[in-house]
């Protein structure tokens, strides 16, 4: 992939990590020298979501959890992975976006800050696996990079 900017979603930073269909893009993405950036939102809900795995669906057990958990801080310690802070712009944003069609708090959280990124990073593309969430930054005119 040659890409110089990429905001990636939690629906597809997962499959970096676990082996599902889309990881090879993934992998493709992170092995190229595009800018990779994460919302601070993100790390939390990644977090979370893999606690989800291994102690509610109990999909994988707490030492991979473990495994995951670290090699996903890896990448943020080493610089492979930029986290943007959420600010309260974005949140109002989020609002705004709100107020024009249903979204969950979270996707219009991610949504706005992806958007406030384009002002930096007219060329981003946004990497995700949820079609709604697709739709909705396509509609913005950004860039999608589904990896579903």
């Amino acid at each position: 992939m040659s890409l110089s900017c990429c905001f990636i979603d939690t629906s597809a930073l997962f499959k970096r990590y676990i082996d599902e269909t889309g990881s090879d893009k993934m992998d493709s993405l992170f092995e190229s020298d595009a800018l990779l950036i994460i919302s601070n939102l993100t790390v939390v809900e990644f977090v979370s979501n893999l606690k989800r795995l291994a102690d509610i669906d109990r999909l994988i057990s707490n030492e991979v959890y473990e495994i995951i958990k670290s090699a996903f801080f890896h990448d943020i310690a080493k610089g492979r992975v930029r986290v943007e802070p959420v600010s309260s712009t974005h949140i109002v944003a989020s609002i705004d976006i709100i107020n024009e069609k249903y979204v969950t708090p979270i996707d219009s959280i991610q949504l706005a800050t992806l958007i406030n990124l384009k002002k930096s990073f007219p060329d981003i593309s946004f990497v995700c696996s949820d079609k709604k969430l697709c739709n909705l930054a396509e509609s913005a005119g950004i860039k999608v990079i589904h990896v579903g």
